[in-house]
């Protein structure tokens, strides 16, 4: 596997783990399983551990394609 190929993959994985992880919360919120003021500190958890590496993925990937 190729640089290329290796950091698109991390890039989907860390990417995609963040909305999953967002989603199931606000999933367990709506359904009852977390109560709301504990669902908001998870997903206030979640934004503050992901926010940075979901943008630095994203930053990179388009100035990436800005070059190209």
């Amino acid at each position: 596997m190729d640089t290329k190929k290796l950091r698109s993959w991390l890039a989907l994985i860390v990417v995609g783990g963040f909305s999953l992880l967002i989603f199931l919360a606000v999933i367990f919120m709506i359904t009852g399983f977390l109560q709301p003021d504990d669902g908001k500190e998870i997903l206030k958890t979640l934004a503050s551990i992901y926010s940075g590496f979901v943008g630095i993925i994203v930053g990179y990937y388009y100035a990436k394609s800005e070059k190209e």
